[in-house]
């Protein structure tokens, strides 16, 4: 398997992992515009601190250590941005079908 391979299956993982906890758990999902903001902002922070978080796994290049890597610290971050995503349009379409 191919890195980019590799890569786009990771991040359709993320996905289905996002997805999931959005049905299974809605309780979670904010209720408003303004604690969606605070999760987008959290978000934007965790992608911003994730590569040099990432650059800084001790033992890097072995295999075992980039195993770690990408799913201790990868993999939760990347599903928590894609599911701040999916709660931003499940607001957005709340707002718009109320708006009705």
């Amino acid at each position: 398997m191919s890195r980019d391979t590799f890569m786009l299956l990771f991040v359709l993982g993320s996905g289905v992992l996002a997805i999931w906890v959005s049905l299974c758990r809605p309780k979670l999902a904010p209720e408003n515009f303004r604690a969606g903001g605070i999760h987008l902002a959290a978000a934007l922070v965790v992608g911003l601190l994730l590569g040099p978080v990432l650059h800084a796994v001790p033992g890097l290049p072995s295999a075992p250590s980039v195993l770690v890597a990408l799913f201790v610290l990868a993999l939760p971050a990347i599903t928590y941005m894609l599911l701040v995503g999916l709660w931003l349009v499940q607001l957005a379409v709340g707002q718009a079908s109320s708006a009705r």
